[in-house]
């Protein structure tokens, strides 16, 4: 018996050692994927951007506001930096940078504040005034360590990080069309993260009830700690939804233009928004086995948000596409980015009218 049972035992260990800890890693934890991207070197795969029109929400940010300047460098006819902050302070950068170059790209400055969706509407008004959309990177988010609610009753991380994007990606989507000297099809690119992987343990979908409310009615502290996660998981299932649908509009001629939709994975690093995590242990060494020079982080960006048709509704990273998380291809997380989509939907018809007639032309039927 004692031999029976060190066996059973020894067999047992060798079963979580072969396969259960790989398992729970690539749940969880994808290690192999933050040290590849911390090592990886990406380097900007488009030469020019002459005649196109670049529109950045986050400008203001780390990655955003070097994003500008890589598109600025590369003849790029309009930049639109767009953030809760003036940026003016990027354009004079910019400007700067420039110094004497022959062909200065149009800098044009939008303030909008994302916890409302009011200020979410006033951009999409804005927007119509351009007579191109090549590109539209959504960089903007924030990492709220302590909960509190927008305007609109949401937890700020979900407001912000989710439900402004996605009515952003809305409201710009009809706007995208490419300028003359663009041979490839208008791209919108959502910022998806690491973070989503510990947080999805969180993100079970409740028999009853709201799906976005339950994870918006959250609590300070471990639950708090997640909301980034949470915020990025669910603007995740959004944008592979929205990426989707556009596709079967577009292929019924329902009045699209074809688009490409996709999310990019920066990787990690040190910026302001992420400093205070240095004084928090394991926060401190997850980012440390990722992290990277902010600018590498920005040309990851930028060559995702420059991607050819070929990486529509997919997740760019560095050079790459990369896998969606475990949890969103079971059966299960096709079922909870249907209930992202509509509990959405519902939310943002209701304090945004305007916005029905595109859910309406969205719609697969």
């Amino acid at each position: 018996m004692a031999n029976y049972a060190l066996l059973t035992g020894g067999a047992a260990i060798i079963a979580i050692l072969t396969w259960g800890i790989p398992l729970f890693l690539a749940e969880y934890f994808p290690w192999r994927s933050l040290w590849n991207q911390r090592h990886g070197r990406p380097t900007v795969t488009t030469a020019s951007y002459k005649g196109r029109t670049v529109l950045i929400t986050g400008a203001n940010g780390a990655f955003g506001s070097r994003a500008a300047k890589i598109f600025a460098h590369r003849d790029v006819a309009t930049l639109v930096l767009v953030d809760v902050k003036d940026c003016k302070g990027v354009k004079e950068e910019i400007e700067a940078e420039l110094g004497e170059a022959a062909a200065k790209p149009n800098i044009i400055v939008w303030q909008i504040d994302m916890m409302s969706f009011a200020g979410c509407q006033e951009l999409g008004k804005k927007a119509r005034e351009l007579k191109s959309l090549d590109h539209v990177l959504l960089t903007a988010g924030i990492l709220a360590f302590h909960r509190r609610e927008s305007p609109e009753g949401w937890e700020t991380s979900i407001q912000v990080n989710f439900l402004s994007s996605a009515l952003i990606a809305l409201l710009l989507l009809p706007l995208l069309k490419a300028c003359p000297e663009n041979p490839s099809p208008p791209v919108l690119t959502f910022v998806t993260t690491f973070g989503i992987y510990p947080s999805s343990f969180t993100m079970s979908v409740p028999k009853n009830g709201s799906y976005l409310k339950r994870l918006s009615n959250n609590k300070d502290g471990m639950e708090q700690a997640h909301q980034y996660g949470r915020s990025k998981g669910l603007l995740l299932y959004f944008a592979r939804e929205l990426a989707a649908r556009a596709s079967a509009t577009t292929a019924a001629g329902k009045g699209l233009r074809k688009v490409t939709i996709n999310s990019a994975d920066p990787g990690s690093a040190w910026t302001p928004l992420t400093n205070p995590n240095q004084a928090k242990l394991i926060p401190r060494l997850i980012m440390n086995f990722g992290a990277r020079d902010p600018q590498i982080c920005a040309t990851a960006l930028v060559n995702g948000v420059s991607a050819s048709a070929d990486a529509h509704g997919k997740i760019m990273q560095d050079f790459d596409t990369a896998s969606y998380p475990p949890f969103m291809e079971r059966k299960s997380g096709r079922i909870a980015q249907q209930r992202v989509w509509e509990e959405t939907r519902s939310e943002i018809e209701a304090k945004v009218p305007e916005i029905k007639s595109i859910y309406e032309m969205l719609d697969k039927n």
